[in-house]
């Protein structure tokens, strides 16, 4: 999964985090790593892409290296992230992006995302959202050089930063 904010920062410019994305994405590219998105964050991507991801994603069709998720995926995490102990903000928060993490699930359990707050949201409330299998959490910001290591070395959930199996 690529969140919408990868999507929107990366481009030709040679700022650091559009730099990030942009070489993101090429590895994923050139590597033939799939892109998959579910119809509502297709939907958020032609809102809010920028031009490269727009060119990006035309090649990565025309490469047959893309899949919209259909229908959505419904695991029950909504209903159980409803139910979480915090406050209203909070909630709306992790219902903002729970999509990233329903998607993952049900796909290759990885998300290329520049959220962090919302990581750690999902990571301590793992047991509620009763979370069944690890999901890589990448930052291509963090640590650009070796995010594009690890994908170049196929994107091995274990070798990456994740929100923990509920156990």
């Amino acid at each position: 999964m690529v969140d919408t904010n990868v999507a929107r920062s990366a481009s030709e410019s040679l700022h650091p985090v559009s730099d990030a994305c942009r070489r993101v994405m090429e590895t994923m590219f050139d590597g033939q790593h799939y892109v998959v998105l579910s119809a509502t964050q297709f939907m958020e991507w032609q809102k809010h892409q920028s031009g490269y991801s727009k060119r990006w994603l035309v090649r990565m069709k025309a490469k047959k290296l893309w899949h919209i998720l259909a229908p959505e995926p419904d695991s029950g995490l909504a209903a159980r992230a409803k139910k979480i102990a915090c406050t209203e903000a909070v909630r709306q928060e992790i219902l903002k992006d729970l999509h990233l993490l329903e998607n993952a699930l049900t796909t290759d359990k990885v998300v290329l995302s520049m959220e962090t707050n919302v990581f750690d949201l999902f990571s301590e409330h793992k047991k509620v959202l009763k979370v069944p299998h690890p999901v890589a959490w990448v930052n291509p910001k963090d640590d650009i050089d070796a995010c594009v290591a690890w994908i170049e070395a196929g994107a091995d959930v274990a070798k990456a930063r994740c929100v923990p199996a509920s156990a």
